[in-house]
């Protein structure tokens, strides 16, 4: 059931599932993206930071639109590397605003991590490898709930006060960078999406956990390479480019790991790994043993210990 809205001066108040939120609609926002705003709230009850987004005005009333922003909401099951889904809310039933309200997840995007902590590490493609399974074990996750995330991408996975990975998709990239349904017809970011996902709606495109995979090959590539190959200027250009082009190999990637995200990013879907749970035992399978010193046993008990690993720490 949609939830209620209220506004007493600058705080807007949401009601999700009999819980009350708040946010300081004048408050600078944490991003924004082509699909909506996304606001640092609380809960009224706990003061427990929450995320929440409000889509776009002028796509609230778009059914497609509408339709994944409560697919969206309604994910409420909770895994350790997917960001809790709280609720949603609307001041009317089939009328927007629409607002999805999500726990708050405090770190910075994958590829800002790397950059800035693993980059320049000995076996650094061994570490970036390794930050990505836990991106799979989420994707396994919600394919078994039938969920197809159909948006994956760096910007979109986190990484949690370096030493967790959470799997979310809070529309907080540049708007230039990724397309809506109502202009576009197809739902994700060009440079990473499926060759289907570029079938329009009305076409019915199948999309099944072969399109995850595809954007998650793709994801791997660029976070290990800094490059992404399907680039381009316009939608039509990138739709061009996958369906006409397999990822091409480039310096910075092993062998081994680069045929792992050659297969998963296959045009046809039935050439690529039919379950992330199967990319993911051939990417470990991929990585040789690391020969592990004393000071990683340690920095390995560190983890476990659950204290963030950050910055120092993993330099040897």
């Amino acid at each position: 059931m949609p939830g209620q809205v209220t506004k007493k001066g600058n705080i807007i108040y949401l009601n999700a599932y009999g819980q009350w939120y708040q946010y300081d609609e004048t408050r600078a926002p944490l991003g924004a993206g082509a699909m909506g705003v996304v606001y640092v709230g609380k809960n009224c009850q706990t003061n427990e930071p929450v995320a929440v987004k409000r889509v776009v005005d002028r796509y609230a009333n778009n059914p497609e639109i509408r339709r994944r922003a409560h697919q969206e909401a309604d994910l409420m099951f909770s895994h350790p590397n997917l960001v809790e889904m709280l609720g949603c809310c609307e001041v009317a039933p089939g009328q927007g605003p629409i607002f999805i309200i999500s726990r708050y997840v405090k770190g910075e995007n994958i590829d800002k991590f790397i950059n800035a902590h693993v980059r320049s590490l000995p076996n650094a493609e061994h570490r970036i490898c390794e930050l990505f399974l836990p991106v799979l074990d989420a994707l396994a996750y919600i394919h078994t709930k039938g969920i197809i995330h159909m948006d994956i991408k760096p910007s979109n996975i986190m990484m949690e006060q370096g030493r967790n990975v959470r799997l979310m998709d809070l529309g907080i990239a540049d708007v230039s960078d990724t397309v809506n349904s109502s202009t576009s017809g197809m739902m994700g970011t060009p440079k990473y999406a499926a060759p289907e996902q570029f079938s329009d709606i009305e076409h019915k495109p199948q999309l099944t956990s072969a399109t995850d995979i595809y954007e998650a090959g793709i994801t791997l590539f660029e976070l290990i390479t800094k490059q992404n190959p399907f680039s381009a200027t316009t939608v039509a250009e990138s739709k061009a480019l996958h369906h006409g082009m397999v990822l091409p190999k480039v310096s910075g990637i092993s062998d081994s790991v680069f045929e792992v995200t050659r297969k998963a990013t296959a045009i046809h879907p039935d050439d690529r790994y039919q379950s992330a749970n199967a990319m993911k035992a051939a990417l470990k399978d991929a990585l040789p043993p690391r020969n592990y010193s004393k000071f990683d046993r340690f920095i390995k008990k560190v983890q476990d210990s659950g204290v963030p690993v950050i910055g120092e720490f993993f330099k040897k």
